[in-house]
């Protein structure tokens, strides 16, 4: 790319060398034109030199983070010749996961067979699968008339953000009817499904913990103990609770409000699996990866940690096709970025069914608003 500006005020300069030569006749004009006319030469091959020479590359100090989390990205401009360079203008470039307060723009030059690094750090702010580096790389002449871009291959690096797991509120409206819902009766004779094979009541027990459902507190072993203990359930069989994540994105004009409703869901489904795993709840999560249905079972903590994972990978559509499976079945909760009149009509009239979100655009009263108090998940009508 020419500079015309630049270049105007080279042959500015050239004519009046040229003027000076001719009128005034001084002897000294000849040298000061082929003096100009070198330097441009020189500084335009010298251009074209470092070009060919320059190499570039992205280091990170880490491609996994928790949101939150800072990466430092180093961009590293190399001079394979021996000649310095000409100017080297760099810009790095991140993609929505990440904020900056670092500027993201270099102009500098390579001294001889040498690198220059230039340092950057970008914090991680919407989970999924982040992308960090060169923008774009031009070579300036030293007379600033030309300008050639330069082609970095390999020049960007992946970075995957995690959600959140945040605590949520056992107490909340949502939270609590779901376990409560899942949990066996208080009474330890009445129902069949407490017992194993070998006959023996099919629970042992353990501390109380915050979040735990009452419906799992053995009152009777408590007041003995002086102290809240809690059945650890062992091949029992309550009311499996099912979770849909509807991949449908957010409606938000705003395209980082969109990604932070989207996010607030995703971290709320989590937020509560994770309520489930804790208390030994049977849940399973119905999620679609490509044009394929995925029924996840989910146990244990270390069940959302591997499903935590997997959410770096999953990304909104604005697709209305295959937003929820073809049946539902059972206790069940959509979770959805986009409730609109279809999610509305999906959970009216059935008891077992409810939806979580962000906004509620469908008028439908079996939906909960999801919020974030602090660090906990709330969940309100």
């Amino acid at each position: 790319m020419i500079n015309v500006k630049a270049l105007i005020s080279y042959l500015l300069l050239i004519g009046l060398a040229v003027l000076y030569t001719l009128f005034l006749e001084a002897p000294g004009g000849s040298y000061l034109i082929i003096a100009l006319t070198s330097a441009a030469l020189i500084s335009l091959l010298l251009c074209a030199y470092t070009a060919r020479k320059l190499t570039a590359e992205i280091e990170i100090s880490g491609d996994i983070l928790n949101r939150g989390e800072i990466s430092t990205v180093s961009l590293v401009l190399k001079n394979e010749g021996v000649l310095p360079t000409s100017f080297i203008t760099a810009e790095l470039f991140s993609s929505y996961h990440f904020t900056t307060a670092s500027s993201q723009k270099l102009r500098t030059a390579v001294f001889g067979k040498g690198s220059v690094r230039f340092t950057a750090e970008y914090r991680a702010e919407l989970f999924g699968k982040g992308r960090v580096g060169i923008s774009s790389i031009s070579v300036t002449d030293h007379l600033g008339i030309l300008s050639l871009r330069v082609n970095i291959p390999k020049a960007i690096a992946d970075i995957k953000v995690y959600p959140d797991i945040p605590e949520v509120n056992a107490r909340d409206g949502l939270a609590r009817s779901l376990t409560d819902a899942a949990a066996f009766d208080e009474s330890e004779e009445t129902t069949q499904s407490l017992f194993a094979v070998n006959g023996t009541p099919g629970y042992e027990h353990r501390k109380y913990e915050p979040g735990d459902s009452l419906k799992l507190i053995n009152w009777k072993l408590s007041a003995k103990r002086g102290e809240y203990f809690v059945r650890r359930l062992e091949g029992a069989s309550g009311a499996e609770q099912t979770f849909i994540l509807d991949k449908a994105g957010s409606k938000k004009q705003d395209m980082y409000e969109a990604r932070r409703e989207e996010q607030l869901t995703v971290e709320a489904m989590l937020a509560l699996m994770m309520q489930f795993a804790k208390t030994e709840l049977p849940s399973k999560l119905m999620i679609r990866f490509g044009s394929v249905w995925e029924s996840i079972p989910v146990a244990t903590p270390a069940d959302i940690s591997d499903l935590r994972y997997r959410m770096t990978e999953l990304t909104f559509s604005e697709d209305e096709v295959g937003r929820l499976p073809p049946a539902i079945e059972g206790h069940s909760v959509i979770f959805t970025a986009r409730c609109d009149a279809y999610v509305s009509g999906v959970v009216a009239g059935y008891e077992e069914r409810s939806a979580a979100s962000p906004s509620n655009d469908g008028g439908t009263e079996n939906i909960w608003l999801i919020s974030r108090d602090s660090n906990d998940i709330r969940f309100t009508r």
